[in-house]
């Protein structure tokens, strides 16, 4: 899929591009906790003979907002893993403009589900405050991981309704390959006539 911000006007580009720096940064940070989180255990475990406290609870909230930044990219870059076998069945530009069209719009219904139900969620965690449900060793609060929940969502519905709108905008995108096609098939090449020559044999 090209190249999303390219299609949008100045101010939305800018923004697009602010919020995928914030999740590639977001990213990058995680993993470089997580990283430096297993050497320490690592070390502390095998050079003297204790446990790094409670460490797998701040990596499940790291783990968490990995996880939903990382599926709001995918759905900015259309990189998700999918199985649509009709994209190589269709093969006319207007059938595929239509199957396209309706998946976005069946992806940002779907989208806007999640990021309703996550709403909810957040809500009841609020509602239930201070007596919030937390973790049992560092007490970290269950709102944390739930609020990359409706982040994530909410991304990836802001991504899924701007392919759809740039896909409406742009209309079916015609395959050059195809008149060249048609082109050459149209070319009709002379016949070859091959001339042969007969030799006189000599007289006996």
């Amino acid at each position: 899929m090209s190249e999303l911000s390219q299609h949008l006007s100045p101010g939305w580009s800018r923004f697009v591009d602010r919020l995928v720096t914030i999740k590639s940064w977001l990213l990058a940070t995680g993993c470089i906790i997580m990283a430096g989180t297993f050497f320490l255990v690592v070390i502390f475990r095998y050079g003297f003979g204790s446990d790094l406290f409670a460490y797998e609870e701040w990596l499940l909230i790291i783990c968490f907002w990995m996880y939903f930044a990382g599926a709001a990219l995918g759905t900015y870059d259309g990189s998700h893993v999918n199985a649509d076998l009709l994209t190589y069945v269709i093969k006319d530009p207007r059938k595929a403009y239509v199957r396209a069209v309706v998946i976005g719009s069946i992806e940002f219904i779907i989208a806007m589900a999640l990021v309703y139900w996550s709403a909810l969620m957040i809500i009841d965690e609020i509602d239930s405050y201070p007596r919030w449900r937390a973790t049992i060793a560092l007490r970290i609060p269950f709102f944390v991981p739930r609020l990359a929940m409706l982040i994530g969502f909410a991304t990836m519905a802001f991504y899924s309704l701007l392919h759809l709108i740039v896909l409406i905008k742009t209309g079916p995108s015609i395959s050059k390959a195809a008149p060249e096609v048609q082109q050459s098939n149209d070319e009709v090449t002379p016949p070859i006539i091959s001339v042969t020559t007969k030799t006189k044999e000599p007289a006996l």
